[in-house]
């Protein structure tokens, strides 16, 4: 181990790797609350198309509606999917540990957004007032979307990754 006169200590490059395992951990966790932030405004959601009565019978039976749902329950089970498979990666700390973080936080990133502004339709016009709770799901969801890199960033260190 060197000494430099600047104050730094080891070898240049020497904390790679415990940077990279950072990385991952600091990925999973976010992937994980963007995904658990989903899975609550799609149950808020969900249990909203079944209560709001419109011409007489619930939202949720309207074909619109329940096509919208499903697809945005395909996309949370989706996530779900796989933050479980990059938490278990990372606790193992398997070779490809990394290039599946990001691949979760990619899809996530990507994906999030885009439940957010579904649920957001289904609610219509209360979804975007102060008073409901769907404004805080959006910021959370756009933060850690943007936090640790974005999704296209993800996707260009997957390419780095494998040295394309």
């Amino acid at each position: 181990m060197r000494v430099s006169s600047a104050g730094l200590v080891g070898e240049v490059g020497g904390a790679a790797d415990a940077v990279e395992r950072q990385l991952q951990v600091a990925l999973v966790l976010s992937v994980v609350e963007t995904v658990a932030a989903l899975d609550a405004l799609f149950e808020m959601t969900r249990q909203y198309s079944l209560d709001r009565i419109a011409f007489g019978r619930p939202i949720g039976s309207f074909q619109a509606i329940k096509h919208q749902m499903a697809d945005m329950s395909l996309s949370v089970e989706a996530g779900k999917a796989i933050a479980t498979a990059a938490v278990e990666a990372v606790a193992a700390r398997q070779p490809e540990a990394g290039e599946i973080a990001s691949m979760a936080k990619s899809w996530v990133g990507d994906t999030g957004i885009d439940i957010v502004q579904g649920c957001w339709q289904v609610f219509g016009g209360i979804g975007q007032t102060w008073e409901h709770d769907s404004h805080l799901y959006l910021r959370r969801v756009s933060m850690n979307g943007l936090l640790f890199g974005d999704p296209a960033w993800h996707r260009e260190r997957i390419c780095t990754l494998h040295a394309f």
